[in-house]
């Protein structure tokens, strides 16, 4: 089995591995991987090889070493990379080489990490599906016929395929969350504005956030710590914490197998201490709406000129774009204050509880190149909606929210939860869900690779 973020910072310190045999191995990984996920836009190896060695001179001449010390990871195509394209998956900005590294990508670099590739997404970040991307569609790793949810799919699957233990990736309405649950892994949304957004193209200023995809809960605690240049320290258990399952909005839709993961979830952290209860978040019916019209404003707002060369954009991507634009500033206004009113709805729950504990997505990864979905009944786009449903109101709230692995559907295939905790909370995100893969193994499973399939 792969090493963990943790696990392989551990060994470099102690001399158990090199930073050369890590890259070496998540090199071989990616090789192995990529043609049937199709989950990285660019591998530089003699890079990451010249950097790795490097970062092994540092260990054996003793130096000082970072948290992340020799450790490969990898990031989305949106952060820019020095010397490095960054084109956002579109042909709209194909050629663009970034003159700096981000500044989360320098913060990953000072930590001692080596970055030996960037990964697929979603064509600009406006979707979530990564089946929209001028690479090709994003192929989950569980099962290559379906989608690995997006926009940071990419880097959900080279997590998930343990290429590397840890990718960054960013979450403007479910981002991180929805390829995390897609694809069996772990993924964090930081509280807005705690980390830099400099050097990474936009969707919707007002909603963007960048966080991590790993393995664990732990290897997200290792990573925000990295890159929010603090500790974020877990608390040891969750003994006299209160966590309300989420029922209403979360439930309607949502398919039973993944409610019933969800509740089993709440069942395991009761077993550890916690005092679990259900709760409702009233008025989140039409939250996802509100995201539309506020995400699609801004997004038309940063990039509407490309309308004007619609041959370097996807039909899809042109048509949220165009969307977005005809949208009036009374909507806008509208859409804004529905965000601020979601937020309360949030904290006013969270007065009573620690965390929510709700469904991260409403069902299991759909194959690609299916239009609709039928959920309680009625019919939903997965490009409109159907795989961010649930992650939306979070995004809107501003408040941090984790994905963690639940369980597994009958035909094999991930099923996630999402947490959310109060503004600046994240310790207590990772608290819960560190509990909670203390206790199960869901997040252990590996996916076996295999031939490529087109579907």
């Amino acid at each position: 089995m792969a090493r963990t973020l943790t696990e392989s910072a551990r060994a470099v310190r102690d001399r158990e591995v090199t930073p050369s045999q890590l890259v070496e191995a998540a090199l071989e990984r990616a090789d192995r991987w990529q043609a049937s996920t199709n989950a990285f836009t660019q591998i530089r190896s003699e890079d990451a090889l010249q950097e790795a060695r490097a970062r092994t001179a540092d260990v054996e001449g003793g130096k000082p070493l970072g948290p992340l010390h020799g450790v490969p990871v990898a990031v989305k195509d949106l952060f820019d990379v020095a010397g490095w394209e960054t084109s956002g998956s579109s042909l709209s900005h194909r050629g663009q080489i970034a003159r700096a590294d981000a500044e989360l990508v320098t913060r990953l670099r000072g930590a001692g990490a080596v970055i030996i590739g960037k990964t697929n997404q979603h064509e600009l970040a406006a979707g979530g599906t990564n089946a929209v991307s001028m690479h090709g569609p994003t192929r989950n790793p569980w099962d290559h016929t379906r989608i690995t949810g997006g926009s940071s799919g990419g880097s959900a699957a080279v997590v998930a395929a343990r290429v590397v233990p840890m990718a960054l990736g960013t979450d403007t309405g479910g981002s991180i969350r929805i390829p995390a649950s897609f694809c069996g892994v772990a993924g964090l949304k930081p509280s807005y504005g705690l980390l830099p957004s400099t050097g990474m193209m936009p969707l919707a200023p007002s909603l963007d956030t960048a966080g991590p995809i790993a393995v664990s809960v732990e290897d997200l605690a290792l990573s925000l710590s990295a890159l929010a240049g603090t500790d974020v320290m877990p608390a040891a258990d969750v003994a006299g914490l209160r966590i309300g399952v989420a029922g209403g909005f979360f439930a309607r839709r949502t398919r039973p197998e993944v409610l019933s993961a969800v509740e089993h979830a709440g069942r395991v952290l009761a077993e550890a201490g916690a005092e679990v209860m259900p709760v409702d978040v009233p008025g989140l019916d039409d939250a996802p709406e509100a995201w539309s019209v506020l995400a699609m404003s801004e997004f038309a707002a940063e990039y509407g000129r490309l309308l004007r060369r619609p041959e370097t954009l996807y039909p899809l991507t042109r048509t949220s774009m165009s969307w977005g634009a005809s949208r009036t500033a009374v909507e806008y206004l509208h859409a804004r204050e529905k965000a601020a009113e979601v937020r309360h709805r949030f904290l006013d729950v969270l007065v009573d509880v620690d965390v929510i504990l709700a469904p991260a997505t409403m069902l299991v990864a759909p194959p690609l190149g299916v239009e609709e979905v039928e959920l309680a009944g009625e019919r939903m786009g997965v490009h409109s909606g159907a795989a961010g449903w649930l992650t939306r109101p979070a995004s809107l709230s501003g408040l941090p929210a984790l994905s963690l692995p639940v369980g597994f559907s009958p035909e094999g295939l991930p099923l996630g939860a999402q947490v959310v905790a109060r503004d600046r909370e994240e310790a207590v995100l990772l608290t819960v869900g560190m509990a909670y893969q203390a206790r199960t193994e869901h997040h252990l499973r590996e996916p076996a690779p295999r031939a490529a399939r087109t579907g």
